[in-house]
């Protein structure tokens, strides 16, 4: 996230190298345009996206049309973004539901992203140091140089490799671009679905050709990721990197794996293709001449990409458990004073921030920083159901025996117990142990109430009102285990238990 400005650039050269193949076109050096994405310090752009989903030609179900219609009414217009270099960029913009607009404002620096969307009582930051993420290890020799240069290696092989596909031309176009009247080459390119196999066939068919390129690619790329695979693979961060006959011998390692398989690949590649859609045939419909990508790149002199248009169009095979056979994408972009000199508009942080880090805010948490009445609130809770939850467990037969202690459920006294933290885990409810008191405290996400349970005992309070178990608190290997009919009404929940299949299912709506 730290490199938003670099990934977002590298998509769009990876986006022009994988559809629009490597070989010159219409005067237009292909593989220039490509890379020269990555030379794009600073600029000014604003875009907007839509979606559409085409229903089957079938009658729908009440709850399939109000899906499609909901998800048919989302778009995102981006006003404006300014990127000022590689850590600094802002955005403003709306997104548009069910008729209603809701106003964003995002901004990123060195050390955080910041979001603030109407609604919000406060703007959420989320670090993007890698350190803050528990992640150091993973760019502790990456600099914003070093990842260019390397994103370069990689998207050079790829347009050496990579053919063109059928559909491909350039004509010269006059376009607005923020107002300003500008001389452009349109490189317009269509891909259909058909054509990703022959593709995909070509590009591996040439790098099978090319060994001493695939080794420069990976030599190129060896002390950047080393590092990563080390520390996955388990190895103490005191690890001395390899010299250089050991680099070496590593490398050609990696090389003569690849070639191998890919020399077992090709020769039997369309025979294993035609197997694959016989076993799956909805892959035909897929990967179909209905299934069409069309582009739109408009380019400056400098060969920088001023406008670009995208029709995505997917086909669905037929499926009676499908709604839609069609899902349509559509986007415009225009860009502007690229290369000069930018100012991004920080988020207002006047009334707080909420700090938070990735994947770590519950629903209960998203709710209580937003305003009640506002449409943000009414479409996460109403309308997308953030706080719904449902999970199963399961159990033998024979619920006297208990397996993997702490995550299934077991029958005590013709009483079902579940485990008491993954219960709660899944519901996201705080839970703290006193182990001087061996008393158990929950607090509910969403409303916040006191849940208070003691090890051995049958009585429990919820928010100070007492409550007799049916069962006392139990100590089953380690792990607390407590009535299900309580503690999922206490965290506003419903549990079902289903001898035939021997399955216990939570749900909160």
């Amino acid at each position: 996230m730290k490199r938003l400005k670099l990934g977002l650039a590298v998509m769009l050269s990876l986006l022009l190298v994988l559809l629009a193949g490597c070989q010159a076109v219409g005067g237009v050096d292909v593989s220039k345009a490509a890379l020269s994405t990555l030379d794009v310090k600073s600029s000014m752009s604003k875009q907007t996206l839509s979606l559409q989903l085409v229903p089957t030609d079938g009658k729908l179900t009440e709850e399939d049309q109000k899906a499609i219609d909901l998800l048919n009414s989302f778009s995102v217009t981006i006003d404006q973004a300014a990127v000022k270099d590689m850590n600094n960029a802002s955005m403003e913009g709306s997104v548009q539901l069910q008729g209603k607009k809701l106003p964003f404002h995002l901004a990123m620096d060195k050390k955080a992203l910041t979001l603030s969307v109407e609604g919000m009582t406060q703007p959420i930051s989320v670090p993007l140091e890698l350190e803050d993420l528990d992640l150091g290890f993973v760019g502790q020799n990456m600099t914003n140089e070093s990842l260019i240069q390397m994103y370069k290696d990689v998207l050079g092989f790829l347009l050496k490799h990579t053919p063109n596909p059928s559909s491909i031309s350039v004509t010269p176009v006059t376009e607005k671009v923020n107002g300003e009247s500008l001389s452009l080459q349109k490189l317009h390119i269509d891909i259909r679905g058909d054509e990703l196999v022959g593709l995909a066939k070509g590009f591996l068919t040439s790098v099978s050709k090319d060994k001493e390129g695939v080794k420069q690619l990976i030599s190129n790329l060896y002390d950047t990721y080393y590092p990563i695979f080390a520390a996955y693979a388990g190895a103490p961060e005191e690890t001395a990197a390899p010299d250089n006959a050991e680099k070496e011998k590593n490398i050609n390692e990696a090389v003569n794996e690849l070639m191998g398989a890919l020399d077992e690949l090709l020769p039997d590649y369309d025979k294993n293709v035609d197997g694959l859609f016989q076993e799956a045939p909805e892959l035909s419909e897929i990967l179909g001449k209905n299934t069409v990508l069309s582009l739109d790149f408009m380019l400056d002199s400098k060969l920088n990409i001023r406008k670009q248009n995208m029709d995505l169009t997917v086909q669905l095979p037929a499926s009676e458990d499908l709604p839609i056979k069609q899902v349509k994408v559509h986007s415009e972009a225009e860009t502007w004073k690229v290369n000069e000199p930018v100012t991004v508009h920080a988020v207002d942080s006047s009334k707080g921030i909420w700090e938070v880090n990735p994947g770590e805010a519950t629903p209960g948490e998203v709710l209580r920083h937003l305003d009640r009445q506002s449409e943000l609130y009414r479409l996460l809770k109403d309308d997308m159901n953030i706080t719904s939850k449902s999970f199963s467990m399961y159990t033998e037969e024979d619920a006297s025996e208990l397996y993997d202690a702490g995550f299934e459920p077991v029958v005590v006294n013709n009483t079902m117990m579940v485990p008491l933290k993954y219960v709660a885990d899944e519901l996201d409810a705080k839970l703290v142990w006193d182990n001087a008191t061996k008393q158990i405290t929950l607090t509910d996400d969403l409303t916040g109430s006191k849940i208070v349970l003691k090890m051995g005992s049958k009585l429990a309070s919820i928010d100070g009102v007492n409550e007799t178990l049916a069962q006392p608190v139990q100590n089953m290997d380690g792990y607390a285990y407590v009535p299900m009919r309580f503690i999922t009404k206490a965290l506003g929940a419903q549990g079902n238990w289903d001898r035939n299949e021997q399955t216990v299912t939570i749900v909160r709506n």
